[in-house]
C-alpha cells in the first residue's frame, strides 16, 4: 500500500485582541468554526484555521468575561492576519478607576463610542486623500488601537474609522476600509474610540480604562440595520453609567 502525503491548507490566519487594552487574548476563551475544517490555538491569541473548503468561516467565540461572538471570514490562504476583537462583559475585571458603561438597543447592533479630550488628540503627520488605503497620524503614548474617530475641525461630526494589523510599530496605517472624503493636516483631529455589540438580550457593556475628568461628555453611534444613529450623554469617572435607550 502506498502512503500518500497529506497537506494541510491553511485557510485563516486570525489575532484574538482585548478591545479594551489592545492586548492579544491567549486563554480563557473557546473558539469553534462553524464551517468545518480544524482549528490550531498558537501563541499570543493567534489562531489558525485549518481545511475550510466552505466559501466563508464562520466562527464562534466564547468566554467567561468576554462577549460571545458570532463571525463571518473570508478564506485567504493566510495571506492577512486578521484582528478579531473581544469585547468585555460585566464578569469582566473591573479594576480600579474603570468607567462602565451600559444601555439598550436593538440586538446586534454595533455601538461605536470616544471622548474629545484635547490632551488625547491625534494628529495626522500628512493630508491623506480620498480612497487611500492607509493613514499616517501620530499616536500618543504609542497605544494603538483598533478603532478611531476623524473629524474636520470646522465640522461639528466625523466618522468612525477602523485599522488592520495594528500590532504593527509605525506612523503608517491600514485602513480596514478607505475613507471617502480628504483630510488636510491643520483641519483634523484623531481621537481614539471603541466599540461594542448589543447582544441577544438587547443589551450593551463597554469599559474605558482612564477619563480625562470626572465628568465628561460621551459621544455615540449606533448603527442599527446599516442605519446610524447619533448621540451623547454626560459620563461620571469611575461608575457604572446607563445611556436609556429613546423611545
Amino acid at each position: 500500500m502506498l502512503l500518500q502525503e497529506t497537506k494541510i491548507q491553511l485557510s485563516k490566519a486570525v489575532l484574538l485582541r482585548d478591545a479594551l487594552t489592545g492586548e492579544p487574548v491567549s486563554s480563557g476563551f473557546r473558539i469553534h468554526s462553524l464551517s468545518g475544517g480544524r482549528i490550531e490555538k498558537k501563541g499570543g491569541g493567534h489562531i489558525l484555521f485549518l481545511d475550510v473548503t466552505e466559501p466563508e468561516i464562520e466562527i464562534e467565540v466564547e468566554s467567561p468575561v468576554y462577549q460571545s461572538r458570532k463571525i463571518c471570514l473570508k478564506p485567504d490562504q493566510g495571506a492577512e492576519l486578521e484582528d478579531v476583537l473581544m469585547y468585555p462583559s460585566p464578569a469582566y475585571p473591573r479594576r480600579a478607576g474603570y468607567t462602565a458603561v451600559r444601555g439598550k438597543a436593538r440586538p446586534g447592533s454595533i455601538l461605536r463610542f470616544h471622548i474629545e479630550d484635547e490632551k488625547g488628540v491625534c494628529r495626522l503627520f500628512g493630508g491623506y486623500k480620498k480612497g487611500e488605503e492607509q493613514i499616517s497620524f501620530y499616536i500618543k503614548n504609542r497605544r494603538v488601537g483598533a478603532l478611531w474617530y476623524i473629524r474636520k475641525k470646522k465640522e461639528t461630526s466625523g466618522i468612525y474609522f477602523a485599522l488592520k494589523n495594528i500590532v504593527e510599530d509605525s506612523e503608517v496605517y491600514h485602513l480596514r476600509e478607505p475613507l471617502d472624503q480628504d483630510y488636510q493636516i491643520k483641519d483634523t483631529v484623531i481621537y481614539p474610540a471603541q466599540e461594542t455589540i448589543a447582544d441577544e438580550n438587547g443589551e450593551f457593556y463597554i469599559l474605558f480604562q482612564d477619563l480625562p475628568q470626572e465628568k465628561c461628555l460621551l459621544y455615540y453611534s449606533n448603527d442599527e440595520a446599516g442605519q446610524e444613529k447619533q448621540g451623547e450623554t454626560q459620563i461620571v469617572q469611575a461608575k457604572e453609567n446607563y445611556i436609556l435607550e429613546e423611545d
